[in-house]
């Protein structure tokens, strides 16, 4: 439970960058560092965004109330436990500045930005903690137990007694599911020891699993985070939304940025999100996909059993830096998850990407690695608590 070093902040989708450093058009970067939709963006988007662009020309809804409404009668909610924003980034700060934490945790490994958000927030204005962030807590999920969220991490709780619980579902870099028996618990916990609990759901759409969002009527300590751009594939367009209780949403919402969402990401939202017919294309494509991953790497290392769009791969000492430099040589990115707290060196995250993608990255894995199993060969059997084929 105690805190575990903190490591330089690393995002993946840095193609502009390799594409410039490399020589290469920006379109001919594969890029597995981006846990973005294989499918693409959601068909008729392109037309949408080109025939919308005329909007630009005068300011956006400063409230984002289309969308809102739009989202709130796809999830059921109500327009009051909805707050919009240019990604999550701004949310997860923004909560960290209104509960303003004694004794934040996150459950790890986990998304940089959390503890990143920590340390920038404590650390500023009036009264500001020497050394900010010093007081972040991480509790540890173990390869042992699939880096899964068990019994164990809700003990680690509840000994530690946090004030602001940050944990993803699915995981990020894992990709593992929390347990609903356990999330359950935890959510309970929250709500016995009025702890904030920031759920973040930036992958939920790509597994079996509903959202827990719905839930935040009867959890006023519940704080979900919902991505869009994941699912429909916009990055570069920042679009986020955050569903709580309206009591929070009021609390939070006079530290929203003006116009937080411009024309264009507001037009995509208002497009995507009724989208049924593409979630559900999306939900069967990448399992088919990550199948066809998982196939291709298991030779080379220790695969940890992802419930969504992304695979986790530890390789034997030595290997992981070698690869990641051959693989970007071939204009390949994949994300080097050294810098995640709680991961040691040798682990490497892949995104789900189109088949003709993943069998791009089999032949270039091929080439670079020594053989089938070699790079595995140091590696404890089970090490992820399943049996390796």
């Amino acid at each position: 439970m105690a805190s575990l070093p903190m490591k330089r902040h690393v995002h993946g989708g840095r193609v502009f960058e390799a594409a410039l450093e490399l020589g290469m058009r920006w379109e001919d970067i594969l890029d597995f560092s981006a846990n973005i939709n294989p499918l693409g963006q959601a068909p008729g988007l392109k037309e949408r965004l080109f025939d919308c662009f005329g909007a630009t020309i005068h300011y956006p809804d400063p409230d984002a109330s289309s969308l809102v409404r739009l989202i709130a009668r796809e999830s059921g909610l109500p327009e009051e436990c909805i707050l919009p924003g240019a990604g999550s980034t701004p949310h997860i700060r923004m909560l960290v500045r209104n509960v303003r934490p004694q004794r934040p945790a996150i459950i790890v490994p986990a998304f940089a930005e959390y503890e990143e958000s920590l340390h920038a927030v404590m650390g500023e204005g009036p009264g500001a903690r020497e050394g900010p962030g010093a007081d972040v807590r991480h509790l540890r999920t173990e390869a042992s137990d699939g880096f899964l969220v068990t019994e164990k991490t809700l003990l680690g709780l509840r000994a530690l007694g946090p004030d602001l619980i940050f944990m993803a579902n699915p995981a990020n870099p894992t990709g593992r599911l929390v347990p609903e028996s356990v999330l359950d618990r935890i959510i309970s916990y929250s709500d016995e020891e009025g702890v904030t609990l920031a759920l973040d759901e930036a992958f939920i759409d790509f597994t079996e699993r509903p959202s827990v969002q719905a839930r935040v009527m009867g959890h006023p300590k519940l704080v979900v985070l919902r991505s869009l751009t994941k699912i429909f594939a916009i990055p570069g367009l920042r679009l986020a939304y955050l569903a709580a209780h309206p009591d929070t949403i009021r609390a939070l919402k006079p530290s929203l940025e003006p116009w937080p969402l411009n024309a264009m990401a507001l037009e995509a939202g208002i497009w995507s999100v009724p989208q049924r017919d593409f979630l559900l294309r999306t939900k069967a494509e990448t399992a088919r996909l990550r199948t066809l991953l998982n196939d291709t790497l298991a030779p080379y290392g220790e695969l940890c059993p992802s419930d969504c769009n992304f695979a986790l791969l530890r390789l034997g000492k030595g290997n992981a830096g070698d690869l990641l430099a051959s693989l970007r040589g071939k204009g390949i990115l994949v994300r080097d998850c050294a810098n995640f707290v709680g991961l040691e060196e040798g682990y490497l995250r892949f995104a789900v990407r189109p088949e003709r993608e993943i069998l791009a990255l089999g032949k270039a894995l091929s080439e670079a690695l020594p053989g089938p199993g070699v790079a595995a060969a140091d590696m404890p059997r089970g090490s992820f608590g399943v049996s390796r084929a």
